[in-house]
């Protein structure tokens, strides 16, 4: 389903699931008994992850018409 198609609950819901696993990427991402390569893995998924986390805050700002105030609009 497209982001743009989804409820403000389910917005909510997958921003929830996002947060936890761009958290766990960076756990991951700090253990140095990984190897380089696992660790660079862990570091690309926290952002695409972190990409995703910003899609959802303003698409959920969008829908409760607080786009102006996004944090998650760019600033520079």
């Amino acid at each position: 389903m497209d982001i743009n198609e989804k409820t403000v609950g389910q917005l909510i819901d997958e921003l929830i699931t996002t947060n936890i696993r761009t958290w766990f990427n960076q756990e991951k991402l700090m253990d140095n008994s990984l190897s380089e390569s696992e660790r660079l893995k862990e570091a690309i998924n926290a952002q695409c992850n972190n990409k995703r986390r910003n899609s959802l805050i303003r698409a959920i700002d969008k829908s409760l018409e607080q786009s102006e105030n996004s944090p998650a609009e760019k600033t520079y």
